[in-house]
């Protein structure tokens, strides 16, 4: 077990979303399951931080946990570049996507009012009930909708 973490600072749905669902109440942060694609982003993007880095904000940060991978000892390789933190941050919200896609893709097909069912996913998930979550998610929720509803479009 690692005592190292890396702090991310993800939309305000994600980031509620992340720490219910896999927050580690031993450690205090955000651990991923082993072959999840949080934890290889992790693994393939960590590197030795710069001489000259300092971390600051972590206060507002979401800490996540650096794993011990084969080959990179966490007390060396514990630095997540901002593009690394990024790419996590991505991971994560596909993560949450295939989540909600996983939860409500029997309701794709259905003409439903999404707004009672979007607000059931957030409570289910600790998601605070503010306008911002709800229409992130919505949006989300939408996009995943249009894109299965539509015609396959096949090529000769």
């Amino acid at each position: 077990m690692s005592q190292f973490s890396v702090y991310i600072n993800p939309p305000e749905y994600l980031g509620q979303w992340l720490r219910h669902d896999y927050w580690d109440t031993e450690k205090g942060r955000v651990s991923f399951p082993r072959g999840s694609a949080p934890r290889a982003i992790l693994k393939s993007l960590l590197r030795k931080a710069p001489a000259t880095y300092v971390e600051c904000g972590r206060e507002e940060m979401i800490p996540v946990e650096v794993p011990s991978f084969k080959g990179l000892n966490p007390a060396s390789f514990n630095y997540l570049s901002p593009t690394g933190k990024k790419a996590l941050i991505s991971a994560c919200r596909d993560l949450f996507q295939a989540t909600l896609v996983d939860e409500l893709h029997e309701l794709f097909f259905h003409d439903i009012k999404i707004t009672d069912i979007i607000y059931d996913f957030m409570d289910r998930h600790g998601i605070e009930r503010t306008e911002q979550n709800w229409e992130a998610i919505r949006q989300m929720y939408y996009r995943v909708r249009k894109r299965n509803k539509s015609p396959k479009v096949k090529l000769c």
